[in-house]
């Protein structure tokens, strides 16, 4: 295991009152509780093992049409990059950032717990995902918890009672409360907070956005692999994908890695590892069943139900359908706090990466990166 270990600059300079809190674990909570989104950051972190020798970073290539730029600079995106088939053909970056730049994914790597525990079970090792997650995880909290089952936990339907108003907040983690729930599941690991995860019984069904639900996931994937998460991320999909070593947070003060957030990546990266799933692995080498590839992106959802936006499997969907644009189409995304985006759209082997300050317009976006295209109008 091979842990990395940032100290925060300004820890020397504490005064007795905050060494005291930090002894009790409350500052470290908050502290931990806003991740940067720019590495190097403070914390412990486990690396995530790339494909050796490091792969080539795109350079800044491409122009971006006057609608594309002007929705970079006043979203204050950082980095934009676009990849048609396995190709990087746009890298642009924000002045400060470039390829080397590693940006923290925030919910993005959510996706990534979601689409493993479909790996698991093209692996055999879960039998369905209405399975009760008990079936696996015979030991971990109430019967009320171990009775919900796996696909429930990866629609963000479990009915857990664990996170307030966890439908609307969304991925708000930098508004963690440091004596609430989350703050001790950010700190301590799942173990932390296993007398916590209460199921409301009238709630289950209804989708509420919460960290937890990916944690569970986390050590479902951990114990039906026997490994920790982080070397199952390496091994299935990040090496495979030629992306280069990541650095993931730990829980402070427990041994898990933060299910739910933070892999500080380039955006080249996460180019590769969504080309990966996009094209399911390789021909030769399938990362997913066929069935369960279509599931994960959406492929039962008609236009009407893209057209209002859907949470899948981890992942969500929507639909390109603006009257007057050449693009047109379904495409799934991962979205982390902040509108840290990776784009798929299989049906034109595209896959777009876009990190910054706050949301850019998601659908536009697309439209315009795509309307930059030399050969825009002839992709159709």
């Amino acid at each position: 295991m091979r842990v990395l270990a940032i100290s925060g600059l300004a820890a020397g300079a504490l005064g007795a009152g905050l060494a005291v809190a930090y002894a009790t674990g409350v500052m470290q909570l908050v502290w931990s509780g806003y991740p940067p989104a720019v590495w190097p950051a403070s914390g412990a972190y486990e690396i995530v093992e790339g494909a050796a020798p490091p792969v080539e970073k795109a350079t800044p290539s491409g122009v971006l049409n006057p609608r594309g730029q002007e929705l970079f600079n006043r979203s204050g995106s950082r980095a934009l990059l676009a990849a048609r088939s396995g190709e990087t053909e746009l890298a642009i970056y924000a002045d400060g950032y470039g390829a080397d730049t590693r940006f923290n994914s925030y919910s993005l790597v959510k996706s990534l717990v979601g689409v493993l525990v479909l790996k698991a079970q093209s692996d055999g090792k879960i039998k369905s995902l209405d399975d009760p997650l008990g079936t696996y995880l015979p030991d971990l909290g109430p019967d009320s918890l171990r009775r919900v089952t796996i696909r429930a936990f990866l629609e963000m339907r479990s009915g857990l009672d664990f996170e307030p108003d966890g439908s609307a907040k969304e991925d708000k983690l930098a508004a963690i409360n440091p004596f609430g729930n989350l703050a001790k599941l950010h700190g301590g690991g799942l173990s932390a907070v296993e007398d916590r995860l209460e199921v409301v019984p009238e709630s289950r069904g209804e989708f509420a956005y919460q960290n937890v639900n990916t944690a569970i996931l986390g050590r479902l994937l951990s114990t039906l692999y026997g490994k920790p998460l982080h070397e199952i991320l390496s091994e299935e999909i990040w090496r495979p994908s030629g992306a280069a070593d990541a650095f993931w947070l730990r829980h402070e003060s427990g041994t898990e890695v933060t299910a739910y957030c933070c892999v500080f990546a380039t955006p080249e990266d996460w180019i590769r590892v969504g080309g990966y799933l996009m094209r399911n692995g390789s021909p030769a080498d399938p990362f997913l069943r066929p069935d369960l590839w279509e599931d994960f992106f959406g492929k039962a959802h008609g236009r009407r139900e893209l057209a209002k936006g859907v949470y899948g499997l981890h992942v969500r969907h929507d639909i390109l359908d603006r009257q007057g644009e050449v693009l047109q189409g379904p495409f799934t995304y991962m979205m982390g706090q902040g509108g840290q985006v990776v784009y798929m759209m299989p049906e034109k082997d595209l896959v777009v990466v876009r990190f910054g300050e706050e949301h850019a317009l998601l659908h536009s976006t697309l439209y315009a990166l795509w309307n930059s295209f030399p050969d825009a109008t002839d992709q159709n």
